[in-house]
């Protein structure tokens, strides 16, 4: 089967084996600090500093509260399409960039509304969580896909923005304790993606997902 006919059915396949690997370890690393925390006293953190970070080679821009860690890799057994992967952890936060780059012509385009629900229940089922809200939106100027989520402790909070843009499929994920999701610094980072070569959008998410 060609590459490009698996655009919305073999590339969500893909990206859900992709997203489970970067997701599963975010999932991991939320948990953990998600979990009770002992009773003693500790000096409180350090205010994060927010600075944009820009990816010229992956043609995006976009404000972290530290400095990403940044990975690359083939996705297994969908070779030549790669999955590069930008975290930041702070205190019980994570924010996450993972950019699904395509060979030219390759990546769907545009994604229909079954790819963005396969990957975001992907996601979900990566994370251990439950979608509570999931719809179209707008992000960057982009039309694009965003959810949010929960899981099953209720201590755990994620919010989910795709984003397409050519050859490459943008995925924004940000997890931390409740409410976390339309909380302001999880709308900051959304709202600070931008594709470089693109002014900064002055309003992301228009349109909220639907129930």
């Amino acid at each position: 089967m060609p590459i490009l006919v698996q655009g919305t059915k073999g590339a969500s396949m893909s990206i859900r084996s992709a997203i489970l690997s970067s997701l599963l370890l975010m999932a991991a690393i939320s948990l953990a600090f998600a979990e009770d925390q002992p009773t003693t006293t500790t000096p409180p953190p350090e205010e994060p500093q927010w600075t944009e970070f820009q990816s010229p080679e992956r043609g995006f821009a976009v404000s972290f509260p530290g400095t990403p860690k940044v990975t690359s890799a083939p996705v297994e057994g969908q070779n030549p399409l790669l999955q590069h992967d930008f975290q930041v952890n702070v205190g019980e936060d994570v924010y996450t960039v993972v950019v699904f780059e395509y060979p030219a012509g390759k990546a769907p385009n545009p994604p229909d509304t079954d790819f963005y629900v396969k990957l975001v229940n992907a996601y979900a089922k990566g994370s251990e969580s439950r979608l509570r809200k999931r719809g179209p939106a707008t992000i960057a100027g982009h039309s694009g896909f965003e959810a949010i989520a929960d899981d099953g402790k209720g201590k755990l909070n994620h919010l989910v923005d795709v984003v397409p843009a050519g050859d490459r499929i943008y995925m924004l994920a940000t997890a931390g304790p409740k409410n976390h999701a339309t909380g302001d610094d999880a709308e900051r980072f959304r709202d600070s993606f931008r594709l470089l070569g693109e002014p900064p959008p002055s309003q992301s998410a228009a349109d909220p997902p639907a129930q």
